[in-house]
């Protein structure tokens, strides 16, 4: 089912399904802000990646002593969440763990999503409750794809980086001078060791192929905010906190979309041999204790 929260600035519509963003329109211009599906490209819109951000090695991680299979960003992008409280402007849902989730993930959870609107913003934050007798370990982030209406592809749009907003300082203040180091992955969607660099001065200018290496992956911390901007005019913006966050667009594709990803765990390395407690990025709650994040995503 779909639900509908709006002010005078946005109208924003959230599938239960996943609890993802299906649209969101600014309405002084009518304008459609995020992909639309189109499953010849890519057929999900702004999923939820919970409990793993990428990929398992082999699709597995061991816990206890135990495998557990899982495919790429976890289950919640396909699971049916139940509306906890619906407001004008304001919408929050709910995912608990059931038989199906512990098949793949060893942990009774409650996770609840919330999307409110402030002026031309939507505020998206997450709540991971631990409900059981045991620590829990999970991953958690945001796969949001950001269109500019009307074209039919981004090529010649920038992506720009500001590094020290939203209340985070940089690693490095001089990081912006020296651009933003990035992994790739390989074709097992897994994470490469080398280490490249954007030079992210001016920002970035979208080029025909420059998602033919599949997604940027930047860790560390190194940015906090990023945005998408067209004939000098910012069309998107995506403040975080997160410690990791992704790039990317359908390879060979040529889409009018990317997806700005802020992350709380990512994909594992090539050669990763450890445990699901080893895993890098990776977050752990006590028993009864809650983890909560967002991001901020401004028209």
């Amino acid at each position: 089912m779909r639900y509908t929260i709006q002010n005078e600035y946005l109208k924003v519509t959230v599938d239960s399904k996943g609890c993802e963003i299906v649209s969101a329109i600014t309405a002084a211009d009518n304008r459609e802000h995020i992909w639309q599906a189109d499953p010849a490209a890519w057929k999900r819109h702004a999923p939820v990646l919970f409990p793993l951000v990428g990929k398992y090695r082999d699709n597995s991680v061991t816990y206890n002593g135990r495998q557990y299979r899982m495919t790429q960003h976890g289950f919640a992008r396909d699971m049916e969440f139940e509306p906890v409280k619906i407001e004008d402007d304001k919408l929050t849902m709910c995912l608990k763990a059931d038989a199906s989730t512990l098949e793949a993930y060893p942990f009774f959870f409650k996770l609840e999503c919330t999307y409110r609107l402030d002026g031309s913003s939507i505020a998206a934050s997450w709540r991971v409750s631990d409900t059981q007798d045991e620590a829990m370990y999970f991953s958690i982030g945001a796969h949001p794809a950001f269109v500019l209406d009307g074209h039919e592809s981004l090529t010649g749009c920038r992506i720009g980086f500001a590094m020290d907003r939203y209340g985070v300082e940089a690693v490095n203040p001089d990081m912006k001078a020296e651009g933003i180091s990035y992994r790739l992955l390989n074709a097992e969607g897994l994470l490469e060791d080398k280490e490249y660099k954007l030079d992210t001065e001016d920002g970035v200018m979208v080029t025909e192929g420059f998602f033919d290496r599949d997604a940027y992956i930047i860790e560390n911390n190194q940015c906090h905010e990023v945005y998408l901007e067209c004939d000098g005019e910012r069309f998107v913006t995506v403040k975080f906190d997160a410690p990791v966050f992704g790039l990317w667009s359908p390879v060979g594709k040529n889409v009018p979309f990317i997806c700005i990803e802020p992350w709380y765990g990512r994909a594992d390395r090539a050669d990763y041999s450890g445990t699901l407690e080893e895993r890098k990025w990776g977050n752990r709650i006590a028993p009864g204790e809650v983890f909560e994040r967002g991001y901020t995503i401004v028209f």
